[in-house]
């Protein structure tokens, strides 16, 4: 009876049923069921992006851009329907559709549940739920593979049948462990059984989502990294020869070649010089060669190029460019000074970091926060990320009032004008009149005119 009583408790019927991975599985990039050995692996990636300061330069600088503004909750419509659901995005008496008055306007507590949840820590480790989006786009800018994991509770009823959740918790799916099961054509969720209460590795339908950026496809993403590989290993490499130019293990400039025949001397005094290198990186070795003719003579061996002989400030800043342009990062925004001033438009670099920015920010606009406001619930309101650069309201009223002066004009020419529900001016032309036969002037002036048919004249009634 005990063992009965425990089994239809209400604490039993919420369950925690969001998995963790157990163990860290090789991350193979294109359809799982088939192995990539010749594929680069997640963690390379993630360790080739960390050694780069240009690379990670962009990425942390589109991500600041980003999420600079923080988010917003707005409506969704100002009114809605209630007899046909039309939504309308401007306040109106009467739906234009079906002719009725019964409107609703969006109800602020659909959102208090999501906004106390998302104004706190999101998680038991206390991210903040900005804090686990910036780990998501950095996923995107490294491996273009995202995933926000959702921590649900569920009550289930007597039939094992799922009634309703709530969110409990939001996490970052790591790309290097998760993948995307599905059946042998990449269809999802059509292969393989779970069970709500005891599955394991398993997530179920809207507890997981994964998008990509660069590259949107089915199932997996392509890492922007493999695109600029050779580009950032050269940065590596060329950022590895310039440190060890400058520590005790680089290769002499050159060699100072002395003919001499009393070769003792030079040795001892070669014992000097190497204590003095390891004092003194920059130190210039001198070698004595033993002559046969008995004269003497000094000769410079040069081992390899400087670095302006080898171009190199100019080799890196083009590197540079070419990532620094795939990511949509001006150099205004990597603290690079040499393109202000002068005939440099830092107007047009903003601009090409703000379409970057935009792109980045539809893709939770348009895909990730639909998908979280739809788990919550939430049917009357939108959480959007707002433009990194605020808009300037002067030009949107004065384009405004372009808008109203040129409606007063079309008007003064005869048109009717209107406006639609968006706000926006529509002009019709009015039918023209047919004209009056003589008859009919004659009726009209006759009802227009109180006096006619009596001996009075109008024209004298001032004179009375």
């Amino acid at each position: 009876m005990a063992e009965e009583k425990r089994r239809f408790s209400i604490t039993n019927l919420f369950r925690r049923q969001t998995p963790k991975p157990a163990d860290r599985k090789v991350y193979n990039m294109g359809i799982q069921e088939r192995e990539t050995n010749h594929m680069m692996t997640g963690p390379i990636i993630y360790n080739i992006v960390n050694q780069s300061v240009i690379a990670r330069t962009c990425i942390t600088q589109l991500k600041q851009e980003v999420f600079r503004r923080g988010y917003v909750w707005e409506k969704a419509f100002e009114s809605r329907c209630n007899t046909c659901g039309k939504e309308h995005q401007r306040p109106v008496l009467e739906c234009p559709v079906c002719k009725s008055t019964d409107l609703s306007s969006p109800q602020p507590e659909q959102k208090e549940y999501a906004e106390r949840f998302i104004e706190g820590y999101v998680n038991k480790s206390e991210q903040l739920f900005i804090d686990v989006f910036q780990e998501l786009e950095d996923d995107l800018n490294i491996m273009d593979d995202a995933y926000i994991v959702l921590v649900k509770e569920y009550f289930i009823d007597g039939n094992g049948k799922i009634k309703m959740h709530r969110i409990k918790e939001i996490y970052r799916g790591d790309p290097v462990t998760m993948f995307i099961y599905t059946d042998e054509l990449g269809r999802r969720g059509t292969k393989g059984f779970t069970c709500v209460n005891q599955k394991d590795q398993y997530f179920l339908e809207g507890e997981v989502l994964h998008f990509s950026k660069y590259s949107p496809s089915r199932l997996y993403g392509m890492s922007p990294v493999i695109t600029l590989f050779n580009n950032i290993m050269t940065l590596i490499a060329m950022e590895n020869y310039v440190n060890s130019s400058y520590t005790k293990s680089r290769m002499p400039r050159g060699l100072l070649a002395v003919q001499t025949r009393n070769m003792d001397s030079m040795r001892s005094f070669w014992r000097s010089v190497k204590e003095k290198m390891e004092a003194d990186p920059h130190f210039i070795p001198v070698m004595g060669i033993e002559a046969e003719s008995g004269k003497g003579a000094v000769e410079w061996i040069k081992f390899m190029d400087s670095l302006k002989e080898m171009d190199y400030v100019s080799v890196k800043d083009d590197l540079r460019d070419r990532i620094s342009a795939f990511y949509g990062v001006s150099k205004v925004f990597m603290a690079d000074n040499t393109t202000s001033g002068g005939l440099n438009n830092e107007g047009m670099q903003i601009l090409v970091t703000n379409r970057a920015v935009q792109k980045a920010q539809t893709v939770y606009n348009n895909y990730v926060f639909p998908f979280l406001v739809k788990q919550f619930g939430i049917t009357d309101w939108n959480l959007k990320l707002p433009p990194s650069e605020e808009e300037d309201e002067i030009a949107i009223l004065r384009k405004r009032e372009i808008e109203v002066n040129i409606a007063a004009s079309t008007k003064n020419l005869g048109f009717e004008v209107d406006m639609d529900e968006d706000g926006n001016f529509t002009f019709t032309k009015p039918k023209p009149e047919e004209p009056k036969q003589e008859g009919e002037k004659e009726e009209e002036q006759a009802q227009t005119d109180p006096y006619a048919g009596t001996n009075i004249d109008a024209s004298q009634l001032g004179q009375m």
